[in-house]
């Protein structure tokens, strides 16, 4: 009789027992509507985790919390991140979501075509959530820890939008796009037509970056193309606007002086014979395209229409180009500009002249 009334009692122990692991297994820890985000850090234990957790109420039994973490093959193993545990999240949803990295919180960086590396320096420095690594890097230091001491950092990554989850280093994302950038070029490069004037992919992403900076129209980067090539193909000076202000750094001022224009630099195209040293920003896929893709034609020369910005006007010739610079600067004068109508303001209203970007004598 005493032997089954203890029989009974384990049997009842076990059958609650039972029913409270299920009845934890089963509840949800997560009510509300929103979900609850919860970042992990890097090197954080499972340990800390759960008594965070606990602390936080979102984990009500800390004991067989860390029953379930032993019955399961590699529950210390978790992933750092920011996570969002949704409502209705289960202490199993949840174990498993922090082993996995599932339900991580994704953030996205973008990197415009047209930077140069100092631009994309200063976008990674203010995103927030990275875990910043590069900033202590110069830029040999970067290129050696993606594997490619031998380039130079402009120009080498991407134009993309790239999604991250938070605690994610910057060098990281760096990687991703550098190495989207060999895959983008390499497939340009392999698809090339034959007879252009390149040795290699670098001097192709170096003209894609010049070509960049001179027109955002994507009909125009092929004609633009075909003229920096006519001009190698011709030993000419390629005489690119967007190198003399590269070359200028940190010391341009929205203005292109002729001195500017005279003044050495490895990357005044208007001084040094045929490509600069390295590209001077990111070029993006249609820039790249239009390098190995040429327009063919008779063209030397191009101008902007309306001043500073715009579609370009075209030449085979010096004369031709001559007569489009002049009526470039009639249409400049004559249609609406925000530029010159704030200069004339300024002059009309303050002593205050403002210098517009345009190329002036001095």
């Amino acid at each position: 009789m005493k032997k089954r009334r203890i029989g009974l009692v384990i049997s009842a122990l076990l059958i609650l027992a039972l029913v409270t692991w299920f009845k934890f297994l089963w509840t949800p820890l997560i009510t509300d509507e929103h979900g609850y985000e919860y970042t992990i850090p890097q090197g954080t234990s499972i340990k800390t985790v759960i008594a965070d957790l606990y602390y936080k109420n979102i984990i009500k039994n800390r004991l067989m919390f860390n029953i379930l973490v032993e019955l399961h093959r590699g529950g210390h193993d978790i992933k750092a991140g920011e996570y969002l545990f949704a409502k209705g999240t289960t202490p199993s949803k949840l174990l498993h979501q922090i082993m996995t990295g599932s339900g991580l919180v994704y953030h996205q960086f973008t990197i415009i075509p047209g930077w140069n590396m100092r631009q994309l320096r200063a976008a990674l420095e203010k995103e927030s959530h990275f875990n910043h690594t590069v900033r202590s890097l110069s830029d040999t230091a970067l290129m050696n820890q993606l594997g490619h001491p031998e380039l130079k950092p402009e120009g080498q990554f991407y134009p993309d939008t790239y999604f991250f989850a938070g605690g994610t280093s910057d060098l990281a994302l760096l990687k991703r796009a550098f190495q989207d950038m060999q895959h983008k070029l390499t497939k340009a490069w392999q698809g090339r037509e034959p007879g252009l004037p390149f040795k290699n992919m670098n001097e192709v992403l170096i003209v894609a970056s010049m070509i960049e900076k001179e027109t955002e129209y994507d009909v125009e980067r092929p004609v633009i193309a075909g003229v920096i090539i006519n001009r190698l193909n011709k030993n000419m000076m390629l005489q690119i606007d967007p190198t003399v202000i590269y070359g200028l750094g940190t010391r341009f001022n929205g203005t292109i002086y002729k001195r500017d224009l005279l003044a050495y630099t490895p990357y005044n195209t208007y001084v040094i014979q045929g490509l600069p040293p390295t590209p001077i920003a990111m070029p993006g896929l249609e820039s790249i395209m239009a390098v190995v893709h040429p327009q063919h034609h008779n063209y030397l020369y191009f101008v902007a229409k309306h001043g500073k910005d715009g579609p370009h006007q075209f030449s085979p010739t010096l004369s031709a180009h001559y007569a489009a610079v002049a009526v470039a600067k009639r249409l400049h004068a004559e249609f609406f500009n925000y530029t010159l109508t704030r200069y004339y303001l300024l002059k009309l209203f303050t002593d205050e002249v403002m210098r517009f970007p345009l190329i002036h004598d001095e």
